[in-house]
């Protein structure tokens, strides 16, 4: 019988840390926890994923900006960013630049990285005189100098309700070392869009 009880102890015990690293693993029951360095915006629960307004490191930008999760206008889960280039000083700018920021929960291994992609969905009916858009990354975390932009944004596949659909990829220099946050941007090149442009997948390559 103790022999017994002692093995029913045991068996409950290792059961237990079984549960709980189950657990731990799915965020107590919910979606995996988003793997450092790739945002999608699938799980409501999951919100932005880290994103937010580096409000105080906006450039040349005069309108207001607004960042959330939005799994309503095209169907899916996305990332928002209501910009509004209208300012006569924004629409005739070639760099007007609203900044998200996201701080990682442990660094992330740079190492053969050389690029960063993301889908951009964007509704050219917003903008009436036919400017587009830049995209830029940046971090300075850790000692690791990043700072590149892409090529305008144009053009696009049709993603329903009037938007666009594009693949971005911003090319870096290779890099070794860790990157603990980063900053990207889409400023407005001479463009006086007023609305939601929407991201996805996000992602180091």
């Amino acid at each position: 019988m103790k022999l017994n009880r002692k093995f029913t102890v045991l068996c409950a015990a290792l059961l237990g840390v079984v549960l709980i690293a189950s657990c731990a693993s799915t965020g107590g029951g919910g979606a995996a926890r988003q793997p450092v360095g790739k945002w999608t915006f699938e799980d409501p629960a999951g919100g932005t994923q880290g994103w937010y307004l580096a409000n105080s490191e906006f450039y040349q930008y005069r309108g207001k900006a607004e960042l959330s999760r939005d799994d309503k206008t095209l169907g899916k889960g996305l990332l928002r960013l209501d910009v509004d280039f209208t300012n006569e000083m924004d629409a005739k700018s070639e760099w007007s630049e609203p900044k998200m920021a996201n701080d990682f929960p442990r660094a992330f291994n740079m190492k053969g990285i050389t690029r960063f992609s993301f889908d951009f969905y964007y509704n050219p009916s917003f903008d009436t005189q036919g400017g587009n858009f830049k995209a830029k990354v940046f971090s300075n975390s850790n000692g690791l100098k990043v700072d590149f932009t892409g090529e305008d944004i144009t053009g696009g596949t049709d993603a329903g309700n009037g938007f666009k659909k594009a693949a971005v990829e911003i090319l870096i220099m290779p890099n070794p070392g860790f990157m603990s946050d980063m900053r990207f941007s889409i400023a407005g090149y001479l463009t006086n869009y007023k609305g939601p442009v929407f991201f996805d997948n996000m992602r180091w390559e």
